[in-house]
C-alpha cells in the first residue's frame, strides 16, 4: 500500500493558491494550504476533506519554524511537493518607487521562496519531492509600471535555476511556473504614481493593460488544472509556461531580436506619448 503523499502550498488565501489546493485536493493529495487571512483559508476546510489550513507569515522566519513542527506532525517529515506561491505586487514605475515597498516586494516574492525551500529542503529530499515555484512572465518581460516586481521575478527565476541544479544531486526536482495572465486579486492594486510623476500621460492607458489583462485573463481553476496536471507527472518540465498569453510572450522573448521586443513594448505601453517636455512637470516648471 503507497503512503499519502503530501503538498504544502503558501498563498492559499485568495485566488491561485486556492485554486492550487483544490485541485491537488481533488487528485488526491492531503493539501496543506498555508496563508495569513486565517478566515479565508479556514474556509477551505470546508470545500474538500484533504485540507488542512495552517497559518503563516512567510515573512517572519519564527512563523516558518512554527509552520515546520506542525508540518513534521502531518506529514512525517515526507513532503511530495512544496509550492511557493505566495507573493505581492507592487505597481510603481522605476522613477517614482517608494525603497519601502520594494523591500516588502523582495521579502514575499525571493526572501520568503528561500526561507521556505531551506526549511523544508530536508522532508522534500526524504520524499524526493518536488518544489514549484510561482514565476511569472514579467521575468522576461519588462511590464511598464511594476519594474519592481518584474525584478523580483527575474531574481526568483534565477535563484530557481541555481537552485534546479544545486537539488538535483539529492533527488528533489525544482520546477518554475512562468505564469501569464491569470484572473486574480493580486493585479487590482490601482498604479501608484505622484502628481509630479513623467509617467502621468500613460498612467490611464496602462491602468486599461492592466485590467484586460486581468479581466481576460485565465480562470485561476483552468489554470491550476493545468499547473498539477503537468507538475505531477513522473518526469516533470523545469518550466512550465501557464495562463493566458504565456505562450505567446515566450515566443516574443525566446525567438525575436531585441530591437523587435523592444519595439513591441514601446508600442504597447504607449511609451511614445512621452516627451522631453513632459520634464517640466517633474521639475514643477
Amino acid at each position: 500500500m503507497s503512503r499519502p503523499k503530501h503538498v504544502l502550498i503558501t498563498g492559499c488565501s485568495s485566488g491561485i493558491g486556492q485554486a492550487l489546493a483544490l485541485e491537488f485536493a481533488q487528485k488526491g493529495f492531503n493539501v496543506i494550504a498555508t496563508g495569513r487571512n486565517a478566515e479565508s483559508i479556514e474556509e477551505l476546510r470546508t470545500r474538500h476533506k484533504n485540507i488542512t489550513p495552517l497559518f503563516v507569515d512567510v515573512q517572519k522566519p519564527e512563523s516558518i519554524s512554527a509552520l515546520k513542527d506542525e508540518v513534521k506532525k502531518l506529514t512525517n517529515g515526507r513532503l511530495d511537493f512544496l509550492v511557493n506561491n505566495a507573493g505581492v505586487h507592487y505597481a510603481s514605475t522605476a522613477l517614482d518607487l517608494k525603497p519601502e515597498k520594494v523591500r516588502e516586494v523582495f521579502e514575499v516574492n525571493l526572501i520568503a521562496v528561500m526561507q521556505m525551500c531551506q526549511a523544508f529542503a530536508d522532508f522534500l529530499m526524504a520524499a524526493k519531492g518536488v518544489i514549484v515555484q510561482i514565476g511569472s512572465v514579467t521575468r522576461a518581460v519588462p511590464m511598464v509600471w511594476q519594474g519592481p516586481y518584474n525584478a523580483s521575478k527575474a531574481a526568483l527565476s534565477q535563484y530557481t535555476k541555481t537552485m534546479r541544479l544545486e537539488l538535483e544531486p539529492f533527488g528533489v526536482r525544482v520546477v518554475e511556473v512562468v505564469t501569464g495572465y491569470v484572473q486574480s486579486k493580486i493585479l487590482r492594486n490601482g498604479l501608484q504614481a505622484p502628481p509630479t510623476s513623467l509617467y502621468l500621460p500613460i498612467k490611464g492607458h496602462i491602468e486599461k493593460l492592466k485590467n484586460q489583462g486581468n479581466r481576460n485573463g485565465m480562470p485561476a481553476n483552468q489554470y491550476a488544472r493545468f499547473v498539477v496536471e503537468r507538475v505531477t507527472r513522473p518526469n516533470p518540465s523545469r518550466e512550465i509556461w501557464a495562463g493566458a498569453r504565456a505562450h505567446t510572450l515566450w515566443f516574443i522573448v525566446t525567438w525575436l531580436p531585441l530591437w523587435m521586443q523592444f519595439f513591441i513594448w514601446n508600442r504597447t505601453f504607449g511609451l511614445g506619448r512621452l516627451r522631453p517636455g513632459d520634464l517640466k512637470r517633474k521639475d514643477g516648471i
